[in-house]
């Protein structure tokens, strides 16, 4: 690790962007400079071609595989190595559809492992393993988002909102909205905004967004802005051109943490085993207890043992030792 000295970075702006159905989102993301947009609702598809809307698209990929997400970031970096202006911004349009598909692709998983052990496939939930393994995987994607900005690229997410309640006297009461996506995830935005539609007493629609933050002090949160588009923040954006970019590699850098923490882990295991065969060598007596007690435990194998089950080999070891 080392230090650099400060100096101002060329960097793409993070936006998630929410809102009810037909509050304007997706549009508010066109107005975005060269975008390749991965479209999991083939929403986008309506702008495909528009002269107006559609104008700044240049690439689409309709997926919401997490897997062809990640890819997809690759292929952007590489598009933007061999040609810095080929792509100034990448859409994914909606964050909720590649959250909801991650969930349901873990639950898939869990009544396959259910139907091998002859269980109640109706009964199947989410278990705290998958659940971690969602929460692992939306890191590395918001890491990979952070790492995309540092590249100097605009990075939108588009995301649904549910209803925050609380229960007020027998009933509950709404007194919010949160994005569908994965939880936290809002805090690695520079800019939160809201997007809402409203009659304009004329058949048609008039768009609002309320700024919920921004980093950049262009905005401040609590205004709300009549059309807000991406001109809003351009003269932000590209005062900073010919500026340096930043050297961001968070997602390896959470594979290098990943990779430290199982090798502690295995070290661990290593050394409980060895103290394990070293108790058991001591006599007779003292193999048959042990035996006796990893039976009692339900060790199923105390050579390559679970996390759960370091904690009772440490238990026997020093049981048996003690003796």
């Amino acid at each position: 690790m080392a230090f650099r000295k400060p100096s101002t970075k060329k960097i793409g702006l993070k936006v998630l962007v929410t809102g009810q159905t037909g509050a304007g989102k997706s549009v508010f993301g066109l107005s975005f400079p060269k975008i390749a947009a991965l479209d999991s609702e083939a929403g986008l598809a309506l702008y495909e071609g528009d002269s107006v809307y559609g104008a700044n698209l240049v690439a689409v990929n309709n997926t919401m595989s997490v897997s062809d997400m990640e890819e997809a970031f690759e292929e952007v970096e590489e598009m933007v190595e061999d040609n810095p202006e080929e792509i100034n911004t990448l859409i994914i349009d909606s964050e909720t559809k590649f959250y909801q598909n991650l969930q349901h692709s873990c639950l898939e998983t869990e009544e396959k492992r259910a139907r091998r052990k002859g269980g109640e496939i109706n009964d199947t939930n989410l278990s705290v393993r998958s659940w971690g393994r969602i929460k692992q995987v939306s890191s590395k994607m918001q890491n990979l988002k952070i790492d995309m900005s540092a590249k100097g690229i605009h990075v939108i997410s588009v995301s649904q909102v549910d209803d925050v309640k609380e229960k007020k006297g027998e009933q509950f009461v709404k007194v919010g909205e949160k994005p569908v996506m994965a939880k936290g995830a809002e805090y690695d935005y520079d800019i939160i905004i809201n997007m809402i539609a409203e009659d304009d007493g004329k058949g048609g629609k008039k768009y609002k967004g309320e700024i919920k933050k921004d980093r950049t002090n262009v905005t401040k949160a609590g205004m709300t802005i009549d059309n807000p588009s991406y001109l809003i923040w351009k003269d932000y954006y590209e005062g900073r051109k010919g500026a340096d970019t930043l050297q961001s590699n968070l997602s390896q850098d959470m594979g290098k943490d990943m990779a430290s923490l199982e090798k502690e882990d295995l070290e661990k295991e290593k050394t409980v085993v060895e103290k394990l065969k070293e108790v058991m060598a001591k006599s007779a007596e003292h193999q048959a207890k042990a035996v006796a007690l990893i039976q009692e435990k339900k060790i199923k194998n105390p050579l390559q043992p679970t996390a759960t089950e370091l904690k009772l080999l440490e238990e026997i070891i020093a049981t048996v030792g003690a003796e």
